[in-house]
């Protein structure tokens, strides 16, 4: 149980630093890829982000995080971006005795952000490798995206579907769209295209019929491009969960 206990890390949602705060969007979603790239790690245990994410702004210490989270370890950090460049400090924190396993910070064009979240995530399980995974560690995959502006527009997707209102998931609509203009085979955004016309039918007066068949056809679509992205799975279970297909939903 110890051993399972030590190989396990969060990643906290990284501070904005930015003098605009409206670039908060951009931090979540690092802190957001970030946790996906290492979810993918074998024999690494990585706490939901919604177990995570609630400790966005709180005050609470180190060892309180671990502890309810149930982590050995914790990743914090923050962005600070300025037009196309971007100040990206990141720290590995031991959660029993508060102290760093590593830390390290990134100057990168935002065209190459996705290198950077995978340059981030190696070193982080670099850092882990020897103390709590050994050598066998197998390496990260890529994130599919092609471009920073489809990725961009994404992630304000993202931030306006967690406001939960109809104008905010139209919003969001709009923006994952846009994305996909920049960026036609980029599956997550297909994926959050899905959700957002399922909330569109909860929270909107989008016809629940045609809300599900929207989304059909948007989760059939991010799959076929990318038949193990989570965002599609996650969008699979929320139109399952929809049509009241709970068993399937679930698995």
């Amino acid at each position: 149980e110890q051993a399972t206990i030590d190989k396990s890390i969060a990643v906290l949602p990284f501070v904005n630093m930015s003098a605009d705060t409206d670039n908060e969007y951009f931090s979540d979603g690092l802190s957001e890829e970030l946790l996906n790239l290492l979810a993918k790690v074998d024999g690494l245990k990585v706490a939901a982000r919604t177990s995570s994410f609630k400790f966005k702004g709180s005050e609470a210490d180190i060892a309180e995080i671990g502890e309810q989270l149930n982590v050995a370890t914790v990743l914090e950090g923050s962005v600070r971006k300025s037009g196309n460049q971007a100040r990206i400090t990141a720290q590995l924190i031991k959660v029993d005795d508060g102290f760093h396993l590593w830390s390290e910070t990134y100057d990168r064009e935002l065209d190459n952000i996705f290198e950077v979240q995978d340059e981030i995530a190696t070193a982080i399980v670099e850092a882990l490798k020897l103390p709590l995974l050994g050598h066998d560690a197998k390496p990260l995959a890529s994130t599919s995206a092609e471009n920073f502006a489809a990725y961009d527009l994404y992630l304000l997707g993202r931030h306006e579907a967690r406001q939960y209102s109809e104008q905010s998931f139209k919003r969001a609509n709009e923006y994952y769209l846009a994305s996909l203009q920049n960026d036609p085979a980029f599956a997550p955004a297909y994926g959050g295209l899905a959700d957002s016309y399922i909330y569109l039918a909860d929270y909107g007066d989008l016809p629940q019929g045609e809300a599900q068949q929207l989304a059909r056809e948007a989760v059939d679509k991010a799959l076929s491009l990318d038949p193990d992205s989570p965002e599609a799975h996650a969008a699979m279970g929320v139109l399952l969960h929809n049509m009241s297909q709970y068993q399937a939903a679930g698995n």
